[in-house]
């Protein structure tokens, strides 16, 4: 099994395959952004729907928004951090929470010019984050073609030769984006 997997998906194609995922999991799953934050407790989503901006980036390179997945009763592990420049801060990232799955979500940008990638990540193996990596291929094998190991969305498909398929940043050469 992969610790990586890598997609081309629209807001419609996210929507299926995460529906999918979280149909297919045999336990309940919550969602919380990656990164810093004022306060010790994340902010929790339940749903792909539920997370901000879904399906449109305002970063010009993928995993700018990166949330962790992690199964519903297993408690967040943050980190303070006292800053004398920034005061104090909690940090939390999928390394300090070992039964968890990292998901960067596939995105169009504003301009609809760019499909920047996503993809979903496990640092830990573990039985709950095998099990999520596990549901997150076979959701992806139903939703997607594979295509040269990049999983690709039935809507993201059809804006083939309307979008540039980012793979690292738009400001990178087109030679670096995904072609089919």
């Amino acid at each position: 099994m992969s610790d990586r997997l890598l997609f081309f998906a629209t807001k419609k194609d996210l929507i299926a395959i995460m529906n999918t995922f979280r149909e297919l999991l045999p336990f309940e799953i919550k969602y919380f952004k990656m990164g810093n934050m004022p306060t010790e407790q994340p902010v929790f989503f339940s749903c792909i729907e539920e997370l901000p901006h879904i399906g449109v980036t305002f970063s010009k390179s993928h995993c700018s928004d990166n949330y962790c997945i992690m199964k519903n009763d297993i408690p967040v592990v943050t980190e303070r951090v006292d800053s004398d420049s920034f005061g104090t801060f909690y940090c939390v990232y999928s390394s300090m929470n070992s039964s968890c799955m990292s998901f960067s979500p596939s995105a169009l940008t504003p301009d609809g010019a760019c499909l920047i990638h996503g993809q979903f990540a496990i640092m830990n193996k573990n039985e709950i984050s095998n099990t999520l990596m596990k549901t997150a291929s076979k959701a992806l094998r139903k939703h997607c073609k594979r295509i040269r190991g990049w999983y690709v969305g039935n809507e993201a498909e059809q804006l083939n030769d309307e979008v540039r398929y980012i793979t690292i940043g738009i400001n990178e050469p087109h030679e670096y984006d995904f072609k089919f």
